[in-house]
């Protein structure tokens, strides 16, 4: 393998290690942020309406699907943005 090969190969593995720990971050930021809103949201309405702790479980329960949602989300755009990227390298490896 030339040093131009070897140069290639690291640098679309350092692009891969980007964009996973970007992916990571994001699921993380997001997982916090829906629970957070969610134990926020649950404790007000329970304060208000004097059901202590049944609406904050409800909506902790309720938050399951929607994490798993946006999940799925985050790593569906992350595959594509990576997608398109392989495609773009490829492009420019074949370019003389």
């Amino acid at each position: 393998m030339s040093d131009e090969n070897r140069r290639q190969v690291a640098a679309r593995q350092r692009a891969f290690s980007q964009a996973l720990s970007r992916t990571l971050a994001l699921v993380g930021v997001f997982t916090v942020l829906i629970i957070a809103v969610t134990l926020a949201v649950g404790a007000w309405l329970d304060s208000h309406f004097g059901t202590r702790p049944l609406w904050t479980i409800a909506l902790l329960v309720a938050s399951i699907p929607a994490t798993t949602v946006v999940m799925y989300l985050i790593v569906r755009r992350a595959g594509r943005q990576l997608d398109a990227s392989a495609v773009q390298a490829e492009r420019t490896d074949e370019a003389p």
